[in-house]
């Protein structure tokens, strides 16, 4: 069986270990998900470079930098889009509707500033992965897990939307640009809400979902197994595997993300019962056609079976356009990135 991870990151500077990872796991390819928005405005560009060490087998979706120096607009989203798609980045990665990143944005999906960029992804069939929302559990200190309330996910307090607002967001984008290629991630966080996920993947055709855990979706299998089952059966082309790997320094021998890898494949292609990950339950046992289009063929279909090659003079072009818009500190770090 072939496997492309759709869904990862460098999250740590160490793109080789990322590599590793790939091999450790026998992933033919992997997609890294830059997400500049969060914490590392360089992160795009990381990404991008991490082409280099391994060019048929890293797909890169580049996404939005955002600056105090230099406010969001329609123009400068289309701007670093178009930089972004021509230095080489296969898709469009979008973290901004995650609510700890939203709260701090506090730019609306549907809004202006995104529209030219949504209409330009459209148009030219970028895919893209879109993290838009989380677990219900997280908009309650009751109900949130220790780890969303340790990463400071819980989404409790001022300047944090609504699930429903948020999912309002993401219909209004796709009622005003119904051909958008995204992959929406981590099931779309309806894994307590399967009419929900099958009301958004019949509405609109270029709808997929990533299976990216959240545990919570995978437990939520376990216990319906037959249910989940028909779904897959009926959504299998729309379907797209994902791990969320990091290049974690401090996970030296890959054990936790060999646990989750574990309850993934434990859930969708065993057909035993197991435990593991906080999980226990028999697994799906999802027929091998079923399984080959969701560990690869489905992202293909979006991304190519290649990856695009880095074009270095788009990639200078991106960095012209990134570093004046850098603190000095950032700008310090890119030098050294680049030199490196």
């Amino acid at each position: 069986m072939r496997i492309v991870d759709s869904h990862s990151h460098l999250s740590y500077g160490n793109p080789g270990k990322l590599i590793e990872m790939a091999d450790f796991f026998g992933f033919e390819k992997i997609a890294v998900m830059a997400i500049p928005m969060e914490r590392n405005p360089l992160n795009t560009l990381e990404c991008m470079l991490m082409k280099r060490l391994a060019p048929e087998r890293v797909y890169v979706y580049g996404g939005m930098a955002y600056f105090k120096n230099a406010p969001a607009t329609k123009e400068s989203h289309v701007k670093q889009l178009e930089l972004m798609m021509n230095a080489g980045c296969d898709g469009w990665k979008l973290l901004e509707s995650k609510p700890s990143v939203y709260r701090n944005l506090q730019i609306p999906l549907d809004s202006d500033v995104f529209d030219g960029a949504f209409s330009m992804a459209e148009a030219e069939g970028i895919p893209v992965t879109w993290h838009a929302g989380d677990p219900a559990t997280f908009w309650s200190a009751d109900t949130a897990p220790e780890f969303a309330v340790r990463n400071k996910w819980l989404c409790v307090g001022e300047g944090f939307p609504k699930l429903h607002e948020l999912y309002t967001q993401v219909e209004n984008v796709f009622k005003k640009h119904p051909k958008l290629r995204a992959s929406l991630a981590h099931l779309y966080f309806t894994s307590d809400d399967r009419p929900h996920a099958e009301r958004m993947l019949e509405n609109y055709e270029n709808f997929f979902m990533d299976i990216t855990p959240g545990s919570e979706m995978y437990y939520a299998f376990l216990a319906d197994p037959e249910g989940w089952t028909k779904f897959f059966e009926k959504w299998q082309d729309k379907i797209v595997f994902g791990t969320d790997m990091e290049d974690d320094m401090k996970d030296i021998v890959f054990g936790s993300q060999e646990a989750i890898y574990g309850l993934v494949v434990n859930t969708l292609i065993g057909d035993k019962y197991f435990e593991g990950a906080g999980a226990k339950g028999t697994g799906l046992g999802l027929k091998k056609e079923v399984v080959q289009k969701i560990f690869a063929e489905n992202f293909e279909k979006r991304a190519g079976k290649t990856p695009k090659a880095l074009s270095e003079s788009g990639l200078n072009a991106y960095i012209e356009w990134l570093m004046p818009k850098l603190t000095k500190e950032d700008r310090e770090k890119a030098e050294k990135l680049l030199m490196g």
